[in-house]
């Protein structure tokens, strides 16, 4: 996983590539409830996990998550995720704001394949204390 910061506020984290199996997909379908054979399409929150909780736990960020409610959660399916796909996930902070007393931080995560195109885009908002730096 690398990082970078090119100012305050600017953070993003890329995770390793990851290859999607049969199994990690039978084992989610199984676990949400969705048919066998295909991928939901809620993988891809699996998939960025690690990515997400490296932004969400980045020192420049200043997050702490036992001060922190999450407010929001979209995403954006460009095409189904299949068995044999190389994917990789991308999380940029894409803005902080101050708000209640607190930061608001949104982020989006992409996945790409090996071409770089998108897969699917989540995007997250998070409503934080301010914590001292």
């Amino acid at each position: 996983m690398s990082t970078d910061n090119a100012d305050d506020h600017v953070v993003v984290v890329t995770g390793d590539p990851v290859t999607v199996t049969s199994e990690v997909v039978a084992r989610f379908a199984e676990s949400v409830g969705a048919p066998s054979g295909q991928a939901p399409a809620t993988l891809a929150a699996a998939l960025t996990a690690p990515v997400q909780r490296a932004v969400m736990e980045h020192p420049d960020l200043r997050i702490d998550l036992s001060r922190t409610l999450h407010t929001a959660q979209s995403s954006l399916h460009h095409r189904p995720i299949v068995v044999g796909d190389v994917l990789t996930a991308t999380a940029t902070v894409t803005g902080v704001r101050s708000a209640r007393g607190g930061r608001m931080i949104g982020f989006d995560t992409v996945l790409r394949d090996p071409s770089g195109t998108a897969v699917q885009t989540l995007s997250s908002a998070l409503l934080t204390a301010e914590v001292e730096g």
